[in-house]
Order: structure tokens, then sequence, then C-alpha cells
């Protein structure tokens, strides 16, 4: 089975939310663990008016972690179980439109799968877990495989979406603009 990382790089040129709804401490959104306190009614996201263009079928900003109704479907349908969503709305304050087909999402699940011995820390990255900086990326697949998981947060570099070739070759079946998958030795960040 193969690994990759999963990105949302949009439809140039992409739009960027300037906003999001504050939940304060309550939603650790990278942390692989079921939300404590539930958001209640839609999550309000509003588009920076200074940057317009085409919205993302995805934001994984750590504040930002919302994605198109189309992609949870793709996602769902290659066996990505381990969501977490809630209602998620984008104000667009040039248009006035309000786009409700949005889900914040919460990816419950680390893995720790990165064959630290062959991947390449970035200068000065100093971290062995969290937030480590990779200039290339290797992942073990025998630990990626073991989680049972199609989709996880890699444990070292928790902002980081990791999915298999099932989830891959389902989102990319669908055409689902902007979406990327990196071969980790591709991916640095």
């Amino acid at each position: 089975m193969e690994y990759f990382v999963m990105c949302c790089d949009g439809v140039y040129p992409s739009a960027a939310i300037a906003k999001g709804p504050d939940l304060g401490n309550d939603a650790p959104w990278v942390f692989g663990k079921p939300l404590r306190k539930i958001p209640e009614g839609p999550l309000i996201y509003t588009l920076d008016p200074q940057r317009t263009g085409n919205i993302c079928a995805m934001y994984d900003a750590i504040s930002h972690p919302i994605m198109r109704d189309d992609l949870v479907e793709a996602l769902t349908a290659a066996g990505a179980t381990n969501l977490e969503l809630f209602e998620a709305h984008i104000l667009d304050p040039v248009t006035a439109i309000r786009h409700t087909n949005y889900k914040a999402f919460n990816v419950l699940g680390w893995v720790s799968a990165a064959d630290m011995n062959r991947s390449q820390l970035a200068e000065g990255s100093t971290s062995t877990l969290i937030d480590v900086e990779f200039d290339r990326l290797s992942i073990d697949p025998d630990r990626a495989k073991a989680s049972g998981l199609h989709l996880f947060r890699l444990a070292e570099s928790v902002t980081t979406i990791i999915v298999d070739e099932r989830v891959k070759n389902e989102v990319e079946g669908r055409k689902i603009p902007g979406m990327d998958f990196y071969e980790p030795a591709d991916w640095s960040g």
C-alpha cells in the first residue's frame, strides 16, 4: 500500500479565509481526539476580501479546517471513517454569497508513521514529534497500515494529512479541483 500527503492548493487564484469562528481552546483540531465541546449551529468562516478567487475544496490551516461536501463524500466512500464533521458556511463579503456546502473537520487519530531514519529534516528542525519540518518525508508503510486508517494526521507533523492510495484514487476519480497528492519524498513542510 502506498501513502501520500493530501493537500489542497486550490484552483488559481484561490480565495483565502480571513476569519473563522472563535472556538477558544475547546477546538483542538490537530490533536487527533474528539472535540470536548461540540460547536452548535454552522461554524462561519469569512473570505478575505483582499484575496479573492476560487474557493478551495479544502482549507487545512490549524484554525480553519474545512472541506467541501463532495470531498467529504469521496473520503467517506474510500473508507475514511475517522472524521468528526460539523456544519460550516463560508461567507463571501464581496458577493454576499453564503456557501453552505462545507463541513469543519477534525481528523481523529495520529499515526507515528514517519520513517525518521530515511526522512530528511529541514535545516534547523530539532523536533521529533508533533511539529517536525521535513525537506523530504519517508513513510513507514507497515506502521501506517497497522493503524487501519485510510486517512490520518502524521504524529511527527500533526498539520500533515496522510492518505492511502485508495483515498487518493477515489478523490482523483471524482476530479475534485485543486486537490493534490504528493509522494512523501517529493513533499516538504
